[in-house]
């Protein structure tokens, strides 16, 4: 008896992995996406009824169950998902599971991001063990080299204690790394706008608030991605705003050539809310994927690029002026709105969107060495080259990923009052069907039309 329970533990054990890769399967996420309650809402929301709050929060709800439950499929039932969805609805007897299994690496079977947030907790506890060393002003030798090691490791511990569950949503990792990273910038401007003019007598207190708000908004956006149910797409907008719409703030108060510590700080900071405000807006007219905005922040990334080839040359030998950061700051910006109306109903997934960022760099490798060739001397044909073949790429890799999507995306398939069907092959049988006919007149023959057309009321 012990012999038999030992081998069924053990079969338990070795079986494990691959029952855990299985259970987030292909057909299961497509029979979430049939659920015909939420196709119903879609179809109103796609025909262009006004639709309840407790209907858009519906909407909203399930969405975001789809794209977590997509995040957790392998990627072998990703590409089985879209080789098969648009014959599961026509074909009953179209194969629901994947065939064969292939062993993936550590990362891709992860139920959720613990372990990433495990590792970047413990990266920005390093900082904070410097920052408050910067703050309290020590200088010995031993505490400089051992304090940052301590603070990055309680960071890491911490989550193990207080996250009781192991489960960390990709939403509360972004917003968490987010929250981090842009709160230390808006503590420190938090902290300028205070000191104004004596900001450079002050760095302790610029610094201790640097730290304190980075602390705070990262808990803030990780308890955010626990509790909204916002869709992935929608947290990829938030940040990708709320970073860009500050620094096109700054350019512009540069070109103006402003002297003001208070006033940049002042303009940092209005720029998040109103960033954050922009992406809401988009957000709510559009359904992005995240795959979506990470190939729109590509776009803005190479339009930025564009903006310093257009920087006349001989201001890099020394005519630099403020107002020249305006050209790569209105390139992002109006990368990012191209990128909007270039992938909307793209439906890009994360990996896509991530591809069309590595063949956008490819690009601009191969133009930045095929510019080194003839070695010019200005700068500006290192930018324009590489934004033009990074470009070329880039727009390769969208359109074949869009045409991909698009072609059985039940997404795009909008309603309509009107059902037409042309069928010219039926002329060719009617012949056949005429010609028995006046051989077999005792017999019925139906002819077969070769248009047919229904209006719904």
């Amino acid at each position: 008896m012990k012999q038999k329970l030992s081998c069924l533990i053990f079969f338990i054990i070795f079986m494990s992995p691959y029952l855990s890769a299985q259970q987030f399967t292909a057909y299961d996420y497509w029979k979430m996406e049939q659920d015909s309650s939420y196709q119903n809402l879609l179809r109103r929301q796609n025909s262009g009824e006004t639709l309840t709050d407790s209907e858009k929060t519906a909407i909203t709800v399930k969405k975001t169950k789809l794209d977590d439950y997509f995040s957790k499929m392998s990627d072998q039932e990703k590409a089985f998902y879209y080789q098969n969805r648009a014959n599961w609805s026509q074909q009953p007897g179209t194969p629901k599971k994947v065939t064969t299994i292939q062993e993936e690496n550590v990362y891709a079977g992860e139920r959720s991001f613990f372990s990433r947030y495990l590792a970047t907790s413990g990266v920005f506890g390093y900082f904070y063990g410097w920052a408050t060393i910067g703050v309290f002003g020590i200088e010995s030798e031993g505490f400089l080299v051992g304090f940052p090691f301590l603070t990055a490791g309680a960071s890491a511990l911490l989550p193990l204690i207080t996250i009781k569950d192991r489960y960390v949503s990709p939403n509360s990792l972004q917003l968490s790394l987010y929250g981090k990273s842009m709160g230390a910038f808006q503590g420190a401007a938090l902290g300028v706008l205070f000191t104004g003019e004596n900001a450079g007598d002050n760095p302790e207190l610029i610094l201790g608030l640097a730290t304190l708000t980075s602390i705070g908004l990262g808990h803030y956006g990780f308890h955010l991605g626990k509790v909204k149910p916002w869709s992935q797409g929608r947290v990829a907008l938030y940040t990708h705003y709320g970073t860009l719409i500050p620094i096109d703030g700054l350019a512009l108060l540069a070109a103006f050539q402003s002297e003001s510590p208070s006033l940049y700080a002042a303009t940092f900071m209005g720029g998040n809310v109103l960033g954050y405000y922009i992406a809401d807006k988009v957000a709510d007219k559009y359904d992005y994927t995240k795959g979506d905005i990470t190939s729109t922040q590509t776009l803005a990334f190479l339009n930025a690029g564009l903006g310093f080839g257009l920087i006349p040359s001989s201001h890099y030998e020394g005519d630099f002026a403020s107002s020249d950061l305006l050209l790569p700051a209105l390139g992002a910006l109006g990368g990012t709105i191209a990128g909007h109306f270039w992938l909307k109903d793209a439906r890009l997934s994360n990996q896509q969107g991530r591809n069309t960022a590595l063949a956008a760099a490819g690009g601009a490798v191969i133009g930045l060495g095929a510019t080194a060739l003839f070695t010019p001397e200005s700068p500006n044909p290192y930018f324009l080259m590489s934004y033009a073949t990074g470009m070329t790429t880039y727009a390769l890799i969208v359109s074949k990923y869009k045409k991909q999507n698009q072609a059985s995306s039940w997404l795009n398939e909008k309603p309509t009052r009107w059902n037409i069907s042309l069928m010219p092959q039926n002329i060719f049988l009617n012949k056949e069907i005429a010609s028995r006919a006046i051989a077999h007149p005792e017999k019925r023959n139906y002819m077969l039309p070769a248009f047919s057309a229904s209006l719904t009321f």
